[in-house]
């Protein structure tokens, strides 16, 4: 695909172009060359150029905007991006000789060919993935994903598409669906499980996770695994991205982010999340263990604890239904997923709360079947502890924008608040 010398392809909108060069055929050598000029340096949009992973990008003359700023939630860096074309599994794999460039997914690729142990996480924590993934509302299907296990053994063992995403590193527009296990002996001490990376530092925007993961431990729960639905632990930003993955171990998981140091924000979980541990751990909704911030999430995720408490040396114990532990911030967020915990009681949204929570986070004190919001630590009202009919009453959330262009929306026959982008909206 080109753009001819002598022509001038022009905006002074906010119109996006995107350049295509896989039209006759994929990895067929699909090329850009823009031999004449672009010029969006009066738009406020953006353009891209999308070529073969055999093929070539020449960027010619292109005039961009210095006041540019990219539209909210979109991930994107700058202006004007060029994304290698992934079109294939054979694609998806080379990622890793280049984990600084930009990726786009063509189509949706089913990896199930991945089911015999060929596929290796993307990026790890010797070197991480740095560049973009633009999934274009794409979906890899069908992976069957397989621990990364470093060659020091102090460092921690990974899985997901991604091992790790580096602090530089974008993914956004994009469905994952798989499954994966951990299984014993570890060649780690620890590992991270995620189905889109096993530890985040960077960027993820409009992901949805979909699958299971399941980490194998022994009788009396000594795995050492940190396991979320989307992500392992999360340093970096998670906006508008949501989980329905199953996920089972036996240490700090969440149904969204097993660990939050980082934000997450217009998030949510669906998957259910359950505990093996015989320790003092639980399943958290949302998140398992949280010192980042997360503002305007929320999970229906059911939570379960296997094991037991072993005693009064192992309390505090249990989950919750948003989060585990919290030592960070939570705010205009809510769980409504049962809390089964056999031998200890339900708890609506943090076992245990050394940080804040903000007083517009509620549960739902009938699917939670939870009569406490918080056990150890700072407590939060008994009265936010919501029925489920004044869930489904936009007025009982008196902080929460559900104008047209607000964040929650309330569809009809709703029993819990929504995110507005969920509508397409």
């Amino acid at each position: 695909m080109s753009v001819t010398g002598g022509t001038t392809i022009a905006n002074d909108g906010a119109g996006n172009l995107t350049l295509r060069a896989d039209a006759y055929g994929i990895d067929n050598g699909g090329s850009v060359t823009n031999l004449g000029a672009l010029d969006w340096s009066k738009s406020t949009g953006a353009f891209s150029a999308l070529y073969d992973m055999n093929g070539t990008y020449g960027a010619g003359t292109q005039l961009t905007n210095m006041a540019w700023t990219p539209a909210p939630y979109s991930g994107l860096l700058t202006q004007s991006t060029a994304y290698k074309l992934v079109n294939s599994l054979t694609d998806l794999k080379s990622v890793a000789s280049d984990l600084a460039g930009n990726y786009a997914l063509g189509k949706d690729i089913n990896a199930s060919a991945t089911s015999d142990g060929s596929y290796a996480p993307l990026g790890n924590s010797v070197t991480p993935f740095m560049g973009q993934f633009d999934g274009q509302a794409h979906t890899v299907s069908s992976l069957t994903l397989q621990p990364w296990a470093p060659a020091d053994q102090n460092s921690p063992q990974l899985m997901g598409m991604f091992g790790v995403i580096g602090s530089k590193g974008v993914v956004r527009n994009l469905n994952v669906q798989g499954t994966g296990v951990f299984a014993e002996p570890y060649n780690a001490p620890y590992g991270f499980m995620g189905m889109l990376a096993g530890m985040n530092s960077g960027t993820v925007v409009g992901v949805n996770a979909s699958g299971n993961l399941n980490s194998n431990v022994t009788a009396f729960g000594l795995d050492a695994t940190v396991a979320g639905g989307l992500l392992g632990a999360n340093a970096g930003t998670v906006l508008r991205s949501s989980s329905s993955v199953s996920v089972i171990a036996g240490n700090v998981l969440g149904g969204l982010v097993g660990a939050n140091s980082g934000l997450i924000t217009q998030s949510f979980s669906s998957g259910s999340v359950e505990s093996l541990s015989y320790g003092n751990q639980g399943a958290g909704g949302l998140v398992g263990y949280n010192t980042g911030v997360i503002n305007q999430s929320y999970s229906t995720s059911p939570t379960l604890l296997r094991g037991y408490c072993r005693g009064p040396s192992y309390t505090p114990c249990g989950g919750a239904g948003l989060v585990i532990v919290n030592e960070g911030t939570i705010s205009q967020s809510f769980a409504t997923g049962p809390v089964t915990q056999p031998f200890y009681q339900p708890i609506g949204i943090a076992r245990t709360n050394n940080g804040t929570i903000t007083n517009d986070v509620y549960w739902d004190k009938n699917t939670t079947t939870a009569a406490v919001g918080v056990v150890y630590g700072t407590p939060i009202p008994a009265s936010n502890g919501l029925t489920t009919a004044q869930m489904s009453t936009p007025a009982s959330f008196v902080s929460y924008d559900f104008s047209p262009t607000g964040v929650w929306a309330m569809p009809n026959g709703a029993t819990h608040p929504v995110l507005r982008w969920q509508l397409g909206q």
